[in-house]
Formats: C-alpha cells, sequence, structure tokens
C-alpha cells in the first residue's frame, strides 16, 4: 500500500497495547483503507540492541535455518514473510492475517512515542521505545472487532486468550532429575517461579492441559481460571474496547472491571438473570474454542518441539558451528553426561538445522495469541453453519471469527535463554515443590 504515514497523522492512532518487540496502535479516524485496522510498529530496547534497517537483520547461520526469508531486504520484511510463508500454512490462512506494510515517516513515529507514553506501562518505557528508523509498519484488521462491524455498526464481543504450551513433552532427552516436566505443564511450573520472583502477586490456577484436552468440561474450567485470574493471558473486549484483563502484557490481575460490573455489562450478551451471564458466556467461549477446533492445528505446531529445548539446545551448537557450552559444563561433573547427546552432535548438518527451525517454529506457537469475536445472530438451529456458535442454555445464537496473532519470528540467538530459562524454572519449581504439598497452587 503505497501510503505514508505523517506527523499529521499520529493523532488518529491510540494506544492498544504491546507485547515484548511491538507497539499496537488501533486506528480511530475516518480514512476507509484504515478502518478497522491496526498497525504494529516495532520497538527498539533503551541500549539500542535492535537490528540496521538497512539489512535484513538475520545472520549468516539464521539465513541457512530461513532460506525462504534470506532474501528480505529488511528484518521488517522478514518478519512479514515469517508470518506469510511458515506460520499461515501450519495454522490455516483463514486463521492468520499476514497484514500489509504500510510507509511511516520518522515524524509520524516520533509524534506516536510522544502521544502514547502515558498510557505505556512503566516497565514497558523503561525497557524499550518505539523504533523511529523503521521505514515500514504492518497493518492488520482490528481483531477485536468482528468482520465488517466497523462499517456495519454491529455489537460484538471479542476474548484474546495466549493458550502457552499445551502437551507435556516425552523426550527421551530430557535429564532424570527435570522429569517433573513430563508431569507438570510449564506454565504452572513458571508461575511458581513467577510468583516465587514476586513478578505476578498470585499464581494462576489455569492449566493448558485443559484448554488442549477436547473435554468441554476442562475447557470450561481452564476458562473460568483465565478469567478469574487473567494476567497477561485473558483479555476481553466490547466493540474494540478492552473491559477486562490486564493493559500492555502487565502480569498482573489487573483488570480494567470488577466481576459484577463484567457480569452486569454481559446483559447486552447473554440472555440470563443477574448473577450466571459471565459462567454462560464462559460456557460460550469454550463452545466456540471446542467448535472452531482451532487448537487441533496449534497443537500441531506447537509439538513440532520434539526434542524439547534439552535436545534442541544440542543441535543448536550444531547448526552455529560452535563447540557445545552444555556439553563441555556436563564433563566437568561426569562424562557419562555429555555422552548422553554424543547421538545428536554426529548428526547431519541439515538435521541439526531442522530440529531447530522446527523448535523456533514451536516457540512461536506456545507464545502467541487466539482472538475470538463474536456477534448476536437470529435464533435458529444453525448448528450445521461453520462459523456459528449455539449457547444452549439461553438458545442463542452467535456467529464467530476466530483468529491468531502475535506471531513474531524467534531470533536464533535465543536458544541459550531459552534452555537457561527452562533449567531456571525446572530447579525453581523441585525447590518450591520441597516446601509445600502444591507448588502450582502456593497461596
Amino acid at each position: 500500500m503505497e501510503i505514508m504515514l505523517e506527523a499529521k497523522d499520529a493523532g488518529d492512532w491510540a494506544y492498544r497495547g504491546e507485547g515484548a518487540a511491538n507497539l499496537v496502535l488501533a486506528y480511530t479516524g475516518s480514512f476507509p483503507p484504515f478502518v478497522g485496522k491496526v498497525l504494529r510498529v516495532r520497538k527498539i530496547t533503551r541500549n539500542g540492541a535492535e537490528y540496521d534497517n538497512g539489512f535484513s537483520g538475520l545472520s549468516k547461520h539464521e539465513c541457512l535455518l530461513w532460506d525462504e526469508l534470506a532474501s528480505a531486504p529488511s528484518r521488517e520484511m522478514a518478519e512479514h514473510l515469517y508470518v506469510k510463508n511458515v506460520m499461515s500454512p501450519l495454522l490455516g490462512s483463514n486463521n492468520v492475517d499476514a497484514g500489509v506494510r504500510v510507509l511511516v515517516g520518522k515524524e509520524f513515529l516520533e509524534s506516536v512515542e510522544s502521544n502514547v507514553l502515558s498510557e505505556r506501562p512503566s516497565w514497558r518505557v523503561n525497557d524499550a521505545k518505539t523504533n523511529t528508523e523503521c521505514v515500514s509498519a504492518l497493518l492488520l484488521s482490528d481483531l477485536s472487532l468482528f468482520p465488517g462491524s466497523v462499517f456495519n455498526k454491529e455489537f460484538c464481543i471479542t476474548v484474546e486468550i495466549k493458550p502457552k504450551c499445551g502437551f507435556l513433552p516425552v523426550s527421551d532427552l530430557i535429564a532424570d532429575e527435570n522429569s517433573v516436566k513430563k508431569s507438570i505443564s510449564r506454565f504452572q511450573m513458571h508461575q511458581a517461579l513467577k510468583f516465587h520472583q514476586g513478578k505476578i502477586s498470585e499464581l494462576s490456577k489455569y492449566d493448558p492441559l485443559d484448554l488442549f484436552s477436547k473435554s468441554i468440561e476442562r475447557v470450561n474450567k481452564a476458562l473460568t481460571d483465565l478469567y478469574l485470574t487473567p494476567q497477561n493471558n485473558f483479555r476481553v473486549f466490547l466493540n474494540g474496547s478492552l473491559v477486562y484483563g490486564g493493559l500492555g502484557g502487565v502480569p498482573s490481575s489487573n483488570n480494567h472491571l470488577t466481576g459484577e460490573t463484567f457480569e452486569e455489562l454481559l446483559k447486552c450478551v447473554i440472555q440470563s438473570d443477574d448473577g450466571s451471564r459471565t459462567t454462560k458466556f464462559l460456557e460460550l467461549i469454550a463452545e466456540t474454542v471446542f467448535r472452531s477446533r482451532l487448537l487441533d492445528r496449534l497443537l500441531k505446531a506447537q509439538m513440532l518441539d520434539t526434542l524439547d529445548i534439552e535436545g534442541a539446545i544440542h543441535a543448536y551448537y550444531n547448526a552455529v558451528s560452535q563447540s557445545c557450552k552444555v556439553c563441555s559444563k556436563f564433563r566437568q561433573v561426569e562424562e557419562k553426561l555429555a555422552e548422553r547427546y554424543a547421538g545428536i552432535h554426529s548428526d547431519p548438518f541439515s538435521k541439526s538445522l531442522k530440529v531447530v527451525k522446527d523448535y523456533l517454529i514451536a516457540a512461536t506457537a506456545k507464545d502467541l495469541s487466539m482472538m475470538i469475536s463474536l456477534r448476536p445472530t437470529d435464533k435458529g438451529d444453525l448448528e450445521s453453519l461453520d462459523d456459528t456458535v449455539i449457547l444452549k442454555s439461553t438458545r442463542q445464537s452467535f456467529k464467530y471469527k476466530a483468529s491468531f496473532l502475535d506471531l513474531d519470528r524467534k531470533p536464533l540467538k535465543k536458544m541459550e535463554y531459552y534452555y537457561e530459562l527452562d533449567q531456571k524454572i525446572v530447579r525453581s519449581y523441585s525447590q518450591i515443590s520441597k516446601t509445600t504439598h502444591h507448588p502450582g497452587r502456593v497461596a
């Protein structure tokens, strides 16, 4: 789209939220091509550790890993191609909006940075700022709105969920002392670490294994647990405005509405008595998750991680042609520990590349968000329609649209970070479990 956003346009873009790598702005103006859209703008860390805008940002090893992205003229284009050519085929093109690039001027980005500064969480501000050297940003459909609802002025309610990893690893390369990973979900173990570090004030009872279970009762439980402790894993939008859950990826329970107020708000969604609407709304989302089968595709992408990070880290050192630091540490303790991974280090280079590539794709799938937008439709037996869900307890029909977002490519250099974090999570969980009967449920 040959449109250049300039300083005069900055006032039409409002803060919607942000993640580690991007700032998300919602369009509030009246220019038809932008109505119902959001803009994803790259951020840069305060120490400037980002990328040179003039090249793809892929290292020579990443070019081997992502041959389908190596020809991209900029990192921004490489990220776009990753969503379009890697993640979209895996998750379904109907469920992914790869977006389009729009040109942005430096003055526009500087104005946006100034305009949204007061709305951003302080810890995000301290960590990173808008990258004003970018020449383009990604224009996407606003998934908090039902397609076409802006123009038709139709009512819409949307739930954003971060499902996280939905399976337990079974890799033989997991160390014996880390076998707890095979019985407790990564999310629950990480909750225990975050609580211990003071990063969260309350532990979530949510377990991704419930959400991915294919049992409607367990899916209901998962959504109830997410609602009760949303952290940055559960948000609700009404006609595009955030009404429940955290803002800007804040890990704490920062709800815009209390439970009672949310119950009152649902009057326009759920035709039921006071006190039961929230429960029925969560049942509606569970039915939609169940019916959309979105999690089936997602789980398949997540399970590209077949060796767990404890195996993939060895393939990583093969891929970057470095001596394995993990095996070096093992040799200092016991030679047999290093010998356990000798098989991976003797694998062909191409196989190591595939292991690492699959692991990083899976890492994207474990960290993405899922958006489910609903709008009421005429009553009737519409269950045969693919995009319709029935809330049987109220005999209401809803059209739904389910999508994935936050499909960022994970940098190759993060493999070492992933390994260290994994070991820290397991160690912390194991230590905490010695002092409490239910470490994942610490009060």
